[in-house]
């Protein structure tokens, strides 16, 4: 008896129940004893589960290929639920049919989905190594029995639930340890006899595509020298170099085929467990697994296997096979015995017979018996033909296999067809494309039929033609001309009773704002907003929506340190004090116009020329909204210059009374009298402005000029013409 010692507090993610002992093992411990081949040939796995699918009960079957098709194979779509996480050695939870699937007799209503090809009854089966048939206690149907691993991105195992059917599909699977440099996809369907992917009357089908392995490495070692030496519970083997073999064959060979687990009843298809494509019938030497590739097996487990008819299988078995004239072609079916011992005899049949020469090839008896058809079909063997490939074997009694495949014949247009299209179309739309005239089929590039389909960019041929014996037009580019991206920029806050102003930041044909307006740049009041744009080529576009908000503008206001009229040479400093209105002043902005510009909450320049100078502050609150106050700083010089002559002779030059300096100070007055002590001018706010007329002889005049604050200047200035 074997034992195993584990510690309680090794995480264990499942539990093996070995010779009616349950022991725990975590994955590590697990994968340990596999590869040192300890562990037994049979043995059961707990694993985390996977919620159970929909059935999909509308369906009586997958979805009818056209014409019957030659592809078995049926793409796992978004019907299909992951059977397992990605695992060695794992199964599903068990599933419940929507149907009774008969096993040679049994009937059951639920079963397991097995990582290692098969589909099981009664009991999940972890076992990688896989006996030939028949077997006790497996209640399986195996489409690939095999050490199937989906670590590492190892493919995936998914299945679907119809009415009738289970679909399992094995897409691109690795094998053991996580290896992933050959990969075999396959496809198993069991139903109860009604479903027609299966075949009406037939239980169980099995599909192939790339087949690239046969074992995985448990217990298998390479030696460069020797080569493999491959141990486990079911007994060694061990391959050569000059076998030319290498990971991923050798080892136990792979089993197809189905069991009732009574060692009596079953089918076997073969065991597989070498590179190449030689196969030498069910039951003969394990053969190479490249045979299986692009075949199909359809059978049933309805009847017992105490004596089973031929089966067949080949890649051209269609409902209907599309040839064109004049093109050869070649057809392959082999029938099987899967009853060990018997042999099988085939013959074909074409219904009405081909005008063109038939070269038949036919093995005779045997396990497979096979054969293989060869002609080129003439212009006189258009339309549709029969051919019923027919097998019986040597059982008692013996049973005959029929099956039959529609030859359809069609002839090939001479004459290209041609695409016109508009290639030039916007991203996200579509235009016509139209193929000439005159074929009975199109068949697009894209999957699309009928003369007129509508494509975006892209690059696109058609094939038209009856039968798929068609001409190909020239490829046609349709380029995608991108959509406008429009963004919209400007103010997002509707300030004080000011409106918003929006813009496009780049030029378009049309504008369409969702306020009515056409134009680049729009004014709004608080909402949302949005714009549609066309480019030159039409094409249309939308930019992301923005929300205009409403704020009050603030109050820009600053005082100044000394207050009003300074002389020339005085620092003043201005300090803000502007309010926020309800915001928070976030920037300010200092003009002083020749004096330069400031920013922050104060200025400090220095005025050495008297004027009057505005100084203007612009303060910024955090949702964008400004206000601007200015004021006019007023610089006085220290002292007045006294003119002693002016000539206002009207040349421009000296015509009036200037007092330089005077112009500064406010309410100056001035009066000027003749050497008789006359008045002849007074003013009470003197701007330097004053230049008498010709009225005015020419002399010398007496002046006073007094200024607000109480200083007088008096003299004499001397007027000449």
């Amino acid at each position: 008896m074997m034992h195993f010692h584990t510690s309680a507090a090794v995480a264990c993610l499942f539990t093996c129940a070995v010779m009616g002992q349950g022991v725990e093992l975590s994955v590590e411990q697990y994968q340990q004893l596999k590869l040192a081949g300890a562990l037994p040939a049979e043995f059961h796995v707990n694993h985390p589960t996977l919620p159970p699918p929909m059935v999909q009960h509308a369906a009586t079957g997958g979805a009818l290929r056209e014409g019957g098709g030659c592809d078995c194979w049926i793409e796992p779509d978004s019907t299909y639920s992951l059977a397992m996480l990605p695992n060695d050695d794992f199964s599903s939870p068990e599933i419940t049919l929507p149907f009774q699937f008969n096993l040679y007799g049994d009937l059951y209503s639920t079963c397991f989905v097995n990582n290692n090809g098969n589909v099981s009854f009664l009991l999940p089966h972890p076992t990688y190594s896989a006996f030939s048939f028949p077997v006790p206690s497996f209640r399986m149907v195996a489409a690939f029995w095999g050490d199937v691993d989906t670590r590492n991105g190892g493919g995936t195992v998914r299945y679907k639930l119809t009415g009738n059917a289970l679909y399992v599909n094995w897409t691109d699977v690795g094998y053991f340890s996580e290896q992933t440099d050959k990969r075999n996809t396959f496809q198993l369907i069991i139903s109860d006899g009604t479903n027609t992917d299966v075949g009406i009357g037939q239980t169980v089908s099995f599909c192939y595509k790339q087949m690239e392995w046969t074992t995985g490495s448990a217990s298998c070692v390479w030696d460069p020298a020797s080569g493999y030496t491959c141990s486990n519970a079911l007994g060694s083997y061990s391959c050569s170099p000059g076998d030319g073999l290498e990971l991923g064959f050798c080892g136990t060979p792979a089993t197809v085929g189905a069991n009732r687990g009574n060692a009596v009843d079953f089918a076997q298809f073969g065991r597989f467990n070498m590179p190449g494509t030689a196969y030498d019938g069910p039951f003969g030497q394990p053969d190479e697994v490249g045979w299986l590739s692009y075949k199909n097996f359809v059978f049933t487990t309805a009847t017992s296997s105490a004596n089973i008819a031929p089966v067949a299988s080949g890649s051209s078995l269609c409902d209907t096979v599309k040839i064109c004239v004049d093109e050869p072609v070649h057809l392959d079916v082999d029938f099987l015995a899967p009853e060990a011992g018997q042999t099988t005899t085939a013959s074909f049949a074409i219904t009405p017979p081909l005008v063109a020469p038939v070269a038949a090839q036919n093995s005779g008896a045997g396990n497979p018996s096979s054969l293989q058809l060869q002609f080129t079909p003439t212009d006189a063997d258009t339309g549709l033909h029969v051919i019923t490939y027919s097998a019986t074997d040597n059982g008692t009694p013996p049973l005959t296999t029929e099956v039959s495949v529609v030859l359809q014949v069609a002839v090939r247009p001479t004459v290209q067809p041609l695409i016109t299209a508009d290639t030039l179309v916007c991203d996200g739309q579509t235009t016509p494309l139209t193929a000439s005239g005159g074929y009975a089929e199109y068949h697009w590039s894209n999957g699309a039929t009928g003369q007129e389909i509508q494509a975006g960019p892209g690059t696109y041929f058609v094939e038209a033609g009856a039968n798929g014996c068609g001409l190909v037009s020239d490829t046609l580019v349709v380029h995608g001309i991108p959509a406008p991206a429009p963004v919209i920029t400007g103010g997002l806050v509707a300030c004080g009773n000011e409106p918003a102003v929006l813009s496009i930041t780049e030029p378009y044909a049309n504008y369409f704002w969702s306020n009515g307006e056409a134009t680049p740049s729009v004014s709004v009041d608080t909402g949302s907003y949005t714009v549609t744009v066309t480019n030159a080529a039409g094409c249309p576009g939308s930019a992301d929506p923005v929300t205009v908000l409403g704020a009050p503008d603030p109050i820009a206001f600053f005082t100044a340190q000394p207050a009003g009229e300074v002389y020339a040479g005085t620092t003043v400093e201005y300090t803000d004090q502007s309010n926020g209105n309800g915001g928070v002043i976030t920037s300010w902005s200092w003009d002083l116009g020749s004096l330069g510009s400031g920013s922050g909450g104060s200025i400090a320049p220095v005025f050495t020329v008297p004027g009057h100078y505005p100084v203007m502050l612009t303060v910024t609150s955090a949702d964008g909204c400004s206000s601007t106050y200015t004021y006019v700083q007023v610089v006085i010089p220290t002292e007045i210059v006294v003119p002693n002559v002016f000539s206002p002779n009207g040349d421009g030059e000296n015509d009036a009374l200037v007092f330089e300096g005077g112009q500064y100070f406010p309410n100056t007055s001035l009066k000027v009298y003749n050497r008789w002590g006359q008045a002849v001018f007074a003013s009470g706010n003197y701007k330097n402005t004053w230049s008498p007329g010709k009225e005015l002889p020419e002399g010398t005049y007496f002046f006073i000029l007094r200024l607000a604050d109480g200083r007088e200047f008096t003299g004499h200035v001397t007027l000449l013409r």
